[in-house]
């Protein structure tokens, strides 16, 4: 009995992977983008279906961002609980990715209601967040968790005060599970770059990752209507290698390693579109950043998830 109890204990710290270790496992990702995190699911994008990630696996992603948003499938009052159904809707698609061996990120997302009415909405997120750790505590350490899609209303200290409050919260079920941060302004990393030492990472707890999002230049990458038309030039590509580098610095100065878990460029653009993803693909390569593209199923699609047929252009620029 004694021998087997050591050796229940002993395999998974021997096993588990570091942040920079699952970094290179999840390599370049893709994101099931505006699925979970609709309003209802289906209402943006067709319903999310095993076969996706089967095609995911078959192109080559190594890991998948799943977005959820929680709001409508909770209680407003105490206890706050999560609806059954919707939890088992979140462990067929966790399962349908894990099963192939994907590195799972699922999150909070568009659940907005926590920073406007923060600080009285925490006690709701800090039982939400119990519910999804209890809940999700079985999982294999593929399954990471984002605590916060893109803060952009919160100050720095209401980060601070949610990561500090959140964390102990999951490490009752999950003590060695990898945790994802996020910087404000949705994430970008000129935030970071900006206010290096703000986020407060815990000093006894090394299985944490930070997440950075960007869309740059905005008005060419990220709106449906985009106000400059063309990217390429010499200085695009230095203004996109300068923040990845300084990132990259931040990061190992920190020891605290990246995921880059959405960039994207609408399909709005005709000229140097696929070139902007490719030298994104190049510089995440470059730096060693773990990375997952934003698809979702309008100016962003890369896969049409009805008929399941892949725009092949946009697969050769991120070298799948």
């Amino acid at each position: 009995m004694k021998v087997l109890l050591l050796s229940f204990f002993w395999w998974p710290i021997m096993s588990q992977l570091t942040p920079v270790q699952m970094q290179r496992k999840m390599g370049i990702g893709i994101n099931l983008g505006n699925t979970l995190e609709a309003p209802m699911e289906g209402m943006w994008a067709p319903k999310a279906k095993e076969q996706l990630f089967a095609q995911f696996r078959q192109k080559n992603f190594s890991c998948v961002r799943i977005p959820i948003r929680w709001e409508r499938h909770m209680l407003d009052k105490l206890p706050y609980t999560v609806n059954q159904t919707f939890f088992r809707r979140i462990h067929e698609v966790v399962d349908w990715s894990l099963s192939r061996d994907l590195v799972t990120i699922i999150n909070t997302h568009h659940d907005t209601w926590f920073e406007k009415e923060f600080p009285e909405s925490l006690p709701k997120f800090k039982s939400l967040w119990k519910q999804i750790a209890n809940e999700f505590a079985s999982k294999n350490e593929l399954l990471l968790f984002e605590i916060y899609n893109e803060p952009h209303i919160f100050t720095a200290k209401n980060l601070n005060q949610m990561n500090s409050e959140i964390l102990p919260i999951i490490r009752q079920s999950n003590p060695t599970r990898i945790v994802i941060f996020g910087g404000l302004s949705w994430m970008n990393p000129r935030w970071i770059l900006k206010n290096p030492d703000t986020i407060q990472f815990p000093s006894n707890d090394t299985q944490i990752m930070l997440e950075v999002h960007n869309y740059d230049p905005w008005g060419y990458a990220g709106g449906k209507k985009p106000t400059i038309h063309d990217w390429g030039s010499d200085n695009d590509i230095s203004t996109l290698n300068n923040w990845m580098h300084h990132i990259s610095v931040w990061s190992k100065a920190k020891n605290v390693p990246i995921f880059y878990g959405e960039f994207g460029c609408t399909k709005e653009q005709e000229k140097g579109r696929y070139d902007w993803y490719a030298q994104h693909a190049a510089d995440i390569k470059h730096y060693g950043f773990a990375a997952a593209v934003w698809a979702d199923h309008h100016e962003f699609a890369m896969i049409n998830r009805t008929t399941f047929t892949w725009d092949m252009k946009m697969l050769n620029a991120l070298g799948k």
